[in-house]
Parts: structure tokens; C-alpha cells; sequence
């Protein structure tokens, strides 16, 4: 979730510093480019937990439970 909430806020922070605004016109592709990294950044920080939680819970032991005959 919080994941979510940061890549939101840096889109919304990508589209304000896009050049194409007056007031931002001299920044260049700095900010914008800087706002983008951040992120992928989050994006693969992100992904990566899911894809260590998903194989974490595969690797947990069983319980085995002897069944009477």
C-alpha cells in the first residue's frame, strides 16, 4: 500500500515538473528524469518484495499429522 501511495505522488510530482509547463520550461529533463527514476526505483523495490514474500511462504515448512490405520 505504501508503495502504491509513493508511486502515485512521484507521477503526479513527474507530471508538475514535465517541460512542457511555463513556469518549469528552463528546469530541462532534469527534474522530470530524476521524478522518473525514483519511480522505477519503487516499482522494483516493490515488486521484489512481493516476489520475495510469494517465495518465502512456499518454503515454509509443513506440518505433517500422522494418520491412524
Amino acid at each position: 500500500m505504501l508503495g502504491l501511495s509513493l508511486a502515485l505522488l512521484l507521477v503526479a510530482a513527474g507530471v508538475a515538473v514535465f517541460p512542457c509547463w511555463r513556469y518549469s520550461a528552463d528546469w530541462g529533463y532534469g527534474p522530470s528524469a530524476v521524478a522518473g527514476g525514483l519511480l522505477m526505483l519503487i516499482a522494483a523495490v516493490t515488486l521484489s518484495d512481493h516476489a520475495a514474500a510469494g517465495s518465502s511462504l512456499q518454503t515454509a515448512p509443513t506440518r505433517i499429522v500422522a494418520q491412524r490405520v
